[in-house]
């Protein structure tokens, strides 16, 4: 019997989006944790609430919680509704063909991949927060 959500089998490791999934949203949450620390938010209650490295963890878990939903909302929206090609550009004149809706789910990582990466961060940073705070 077929299964109605295939597992695909990746056939290439595509780096930009396992650079996207896996150290952007570290990059951003360092940047955002030192921003707000910058701003003084640290010195209310809350901010004293934890350590650095909690306070800076938080930031890490809300970063990757919303890389994984984002993922998780697009194989979703793919499955149900067709989805869209990949490759979107503003200037469509000047951007490349767009691949194929499956040569995007046989490359490592696909929507699958990047919800279960992010959310697995995600659950580790939870776990060091619990032990750290």
């Amino acid at each position: 019997m077929p299964s109605l959500f295939p597992v695909p089998t990746a056939r290439r490791v595509d780096s930009q989006r396992l650079l996207s999934v896996a150290l952007i949203p570290l990059a951003a949450s360092i940047a955002m944790a030192s921003t707000v620390a910058a701003t003084g938010f640290t010195a209310s209650p809350l901010g004293e609430s934890t350590s650095t490295l909690g306070f800076l963890l938080d930031f890490t878990t809300f970063c990757y919680l919303a890389v994984a939903m984002a993922h998780l909302s697009g194989a979703i929206a793919d499955r149900t509704c067709g989805g869209m090609a990949a490759g979107l550009s503003m200037d469509e004149f000047d951007a490349p063909e767009p691949i194929s809706g499956e040569e995007f789910w046989q490359a490592f990582p696909n929507h699958v991949d990047g919800a279960a990466i992010a959310g697995a961060v995600t659950l580790l940073c939870v776990i060091a927060g619990s032990l750290v705070g």
